[in-house]
């Protein structure tokens, strides 16, 4: 039995015909891509790429204190190219908590990330010619990564670690928002001064506008004159969006005509003191009423059951209102980067455009990280309010223009209250504004709820290890 064993694990010649039957799998691959087949590369005449392949899955549990690179360099000194610190990298979760904190049934610090035939490639400008042929980039990739991201230890409203500085490629995908915007007075500062016109009794036209003079007077509790807009609730999607460049430390999306509800008003909302631009001049004589309160609601009304009912007679409204959102977030805002398919990491001296890569890629100078499907960050659900102070000016415009086109008129005991000076109680109905009325809104490092909370890659009771 000793003499057989033997013999079946010697090595055997295999002449070039029995070779040729053969079958298998090399551990390493070469391989090379003319660039001018594919129609890739910044100049498909110039370049070429070599790729040295491992034929393997590789599984990869990581933390990383501080990942700084090119830092100085060609993009210029005092910043990195990518700056992260305390960075993970783990296997993907496998469920979620009500308030969208990542789960993992093993704990994360028992999962791995999955590398399948990582590969390094060379890009090589002439590749054709000797005397001329030059490394201009390389990067490290794979043809497929599955892994769980993440930066930063703690989702606050100022973080000093995570994200610093990032260039590279991430396509953003489709990405839903629940905001709200905080409760505010209208017209209570200059820039939210409203022109409207006025007739009494059909007759004796004239223009009122809020008095600026008393516009943060208390008479109320100690509030300000305006009317009170409540909170209201923001929310629409971002559609995929790309975010390309060198060293950013922000991420920008915009979307268009985002729709906000009604704004229903009634007499409890408050009240805009108004001047009037001449007397009202009755046919025994001119009457000046200087000032008076002017109430957008009948004095039964409130801002609560005119929502509710839509009783145009004795309520305002303002209708129609449009925005359009930039949301401009600190990347260190951003904590998780869930990876479902790929990606690269690269470093090269001049614009490339690598094999593979999505149409809209092309490496920048230095180093460069790049994501190759959209990335899923969630819902972007903010923990505090927006502000209203840029907004409120312009929907004083968008209201001037309507009332300019069409007056308010005031019946006898309106009149009469003008001219003694008393409150004025009046429904205008809906403030429909211009379709092409936009208001321009924007959201700025908002603090985003538990689906962008890190989760620990450490055992025991340590945030970072």
């Amino acid at each position: 039995m000793s003499t057989s064993v033997l013999a079946t694990t010697e090595m055997h010649e295999l002449t070039d015909a029995e070779l040729s039957e053969q079958t298998g799998q090399a551990l390493l691959s070469l391989g090379y891509t003319n660039p001018s087949a594919t129609g890739e590369g910044k100049n498909t005449s110039d370049y070429g790429f070599y790729k040295l392949g491992l034929e393997a899955k590789v599984e990869l549990n990581a933390n990383i204190k501080n990942l700084q690179l090119g830092c100085g360099g060609t993009n210029g000194a005092g910043a990195c190219d990518i700056d992260m610190s305390n960075v993970s990298l783990s296997g993907l979760p496998d469920g979620r908590l009500a308030d969208g904190t990542a789960t993992w049934s093993k704990d994360r610090p028992s999962t791995s990330a999955e590398i399948t035939n990582p590969f390094l490639e060379f890009a090589i400008k002439n590749p054709n010619s000797a005397s001329t042929r030059e490394v201009t980039g390389f990067r490290l990739s794979a043809e497929k990564i599955m892994g769980y991201l993440s930066a930063g230890t703690d989702n606050i409203a100022n973080p000093t670690d995570g994200i610093k500085s990032f260039s590279g490629f991430i396509k953003v995908a489709k990405t839903p928002v629940n905001a709200f915007t905080k409760e505010a007075f209208f017209g209570t500062t200059e820039d939210q001064r409203i022109f409207a016109k006025i007739t009494a009794l059909g007759l004796f036209p004239t223009t009122v506008f809020t008095d600026a003079s008393s516009m943060q007077s208390s008479t109320n509790g100690g509030s300000p004159w305006g009317i009170k807009v409540p909170s209201q609730k923001v929310q629409f999607d971002f559609p995929e969006t790309i975010v390309s460049g060198n060293r950013m430390s922000q991420l920008n999306l915009v979307v268009q005509d985002v729709p906000i509800p009604t704004i229903s008003i009634g007499a409890d909302n408050g009240a805009i003191k108004m001047l009037l631009d001449e007397p009202i001049s009755l046919l025994f004589g001119a009457i000046y009423a200087d000032k008076a309160t002017f109430y957008m609601g009948e004095k039964d009304t409130t801002s609560a059951g005119c929502a509710a009912n839509r009783n145009t007679k004795n309520c305002s409204y303002i209708d129609n209102l449009k925005a359009n959102v930039t949301v401009k977030q600190n990347f260190n805002l951003i904590h998780n980067l869930p990876i479902t398919s790929g990606g690269y990491l690269s470093l090269q001296s001049e614009k490339i455009k690598w094999p593979g890569s999505d149409a809209a890629d092309v490496a920048q100078p230095g180093f460069w990280l790049s994501f190759k499907d959209p990335l899923d960050f969630g819902a972007l659900n903010p923990t505090s309010g927006i502000g209203m102070d840029d907004v409120l000016p312009q929907i004083a415009t968008f209201i001037t223009n309507y009332l300019s086109q069409n007056n308010i008129d005031l019946d006898l005991a309106k009149t009469f209250d003008a001219i003694t000076g008393a409150p004025i109680y009046k429904g205008i109905g809906a403030i429909t504004l211009a379709d092409n009325a936009r208001a321009v809104m924007t959201l700025s490092n908002l603090l985003l709820d538990s689906n962008q909370k890190p989760v620990s890659n450490c055992y025991g009771g340590l945030k970072f290890c």
